[in-house]
């Protein structure tokens, strides 16, 4: 019987759904091992990349410099140099028994919970990336890396080479979703796991529907992944991601979204954990009429660091974006917003804003916002604007006269600053949900923001 990398006994393939656990590191020689453990897994692996696109993202990966002179002197990681000891990498399946209809997909660490296979042709499809890839191949491939290209950082070069699960989601023409989808990913319990997840979205003409992509666990995880999502002409998505991670985690994503014409797509971003958080977002409006919404918010608080970046691409004319962003940092963390509103030669006649509200919460903590616009068309409104500031004393007095403590009062102030993006939000449950994540966050903060 064949032995495993850590000096124990292979199962047949035919009775495997769970890898052997590797040590990560970002190396050739550990990218051979992972192929190697895709390949023993067979059908109950996660793995949706082929060896040779793995090995050239790699090759990328390790090419590309550093991007720390990008960042403030006082940014505490330097993305070229990241640590990766103590990381345990693994791929597979757990399966589950009936619960009734599942709400969607769920992971820990890399290993899908697979829900027993529903009866008769189930519309919707959502179901592991890997299964659709096997069974359902040209509509997979018509997206995955069509829209997000493995060499367009480190971190989409990384996920790449070791994709080991992912999740894929197809409505039909002229099917709106009454319910949201959801996509869980959780820390798996013991060691920290490298997790690099692939999510592809297909959208027919005319559908509707909402995703909802909640990161959550103890775990000192490392996750960088990729979500690409296509709509179709008339189709409409929003998106939304709940990040309330470890506070040792480090978490990695692009999300990118290709809109036909009278698409429309809404990023809803709430990044509320991690130690570092690094979001891209990137709307591209390839068709007439489309419209793009991107609404983000993040607080950083004790150590943490959060990267936020958010790409508008206005491809064709009469389309139409409009960005909200809300920052905000206590004891020592750090955050980075940049933006860039990008309007083609062809895009005459659209409408675009970008705005971003940053709150200092303490004397340590610190922001930045760098919005930029690129513009080669006329006839176009276009605008963007950035704001950093402290707590509003008037407003904190105000609250205060109502009899409210000192604390209280600062917490009841710095919620109420994200409302404009949380108010943006597509339903009553995930705007509550996001309040009360934000109001437990801030519960964390020393009794007095500015101490």
């Amino acid at each position: 019987m064949p032995f495993g990398p850590r000096g124990t006994a292979r199962k047949p393939a035919a009775t495997r759904l769970i890898s052997q656990t590797l040590a990560f590191s970002p190396t050739p020689e550990l990218l051979s091992a992972a192929l190697a453990e895709l390949d023993d897994l067979g059908a109950s692996g996660g793995g949706a990349v082929d060896a040779f696109a793995r090995r050239r993202a790699l090759e990328v990966y390790l090419r590309f410099g550093g991007e720390a002179g990008r960042f403030p002197a006082r940014w505490r990681h330097d993305y070229a140099a990241l640590p990766f000891a103590d990381l345990e990498w693994s791929s597979g399946r757990v399966r589950v028994p009936a619960t009734g209809k599942p709400a969607g997909l769920v992971h820990t660490g890399s290993i899908y919970l697979e829900p027993p296979a529903p009866a008769g042709n189930a519309q919707p499809v959502f179901g592991s990336l890997a299964d659709a890839l096997r069974t359902q191949r040209e509509r997979v491939v018509a997206v995955h890396q069509r829209i997000v290209a493995p060499a367009t950082d480190r971190f989409t070069a990384l996920a790449t080479a070791f994709q080991n699960c992912g999740a894929f989601v197809d409505v039909p023409d002229g099917v709106a979703l009454d319910e949201p989808v959801t996509l869980l990913w959780t820390a798996r319990p013991g060691p920290a796991n490298a997790v690099f997840p692939h999510t592809v979205i297909r959208l027919g003409r005319g559908a509707a529907a909402t995703i909802v992509e909640r990161h959550l666990g103890e775990a000192e995880s490392f996750v960088a992944g990729i979500v690409e999502a296509d709509l179709a002409p008339g189709a409409r998505l929003d998106y939304v991601v709940i990040q309330a991670a470890d506070d040792g985690a480090r978490l990695f994503f692009r999300r990118a979204a290709r809109c036909a014409e009278d698409a429309s797509v809404g990023w809803h971003v709430a990044e509320l954990g991690a130690a570092l958080a690094r979001s891209a977002l990137d709307l591209n409006l390839d068709g007439a009429r489309a419209r793009g919404e991107a609404n983000a918010l993040f607080f950083a608080n004790g150590f943490a660091n959060v990267d936020l970046a958010i790409e508008v691409a206005h491809c064709a004319r009469e389309t139409e974006s409009s960005t909200v962003v809300r920052s905000a940092a206590a004891d020592r963390g750090h955050g980075r917003f940049a933006g860039n509103v990008r309007v083609d030669p062809a895009a005459h006649a659209c409408r675009a804003s970008m705005r971003d509200d940053a709150l200092v919460l303490s004397r340590d903590a610190y922001l930045e916002a760098v919005p930029g616009l690129e513009i080669e068309a006329n006839d176009v409104a276009v605008s963007h604007a950035a704001t950093v500031g402290s707590l509003d004393e008037q407003q904190l007095f105000y609250v205060q006269s109502r009899g409210i403590a000192r604390a209280a009062a600062e917490r009841m102030v710095a919620l109420a600053f994200f409302e404009p993006a949380i108010a943006r939000f597509p339903s009553d449950a995930l705007r509550e949900e996001v309040r009360l994540a934000l109001d437990t966050r801030l519960e964390e903060v020393p009794e007095t923001f500015a101490s």
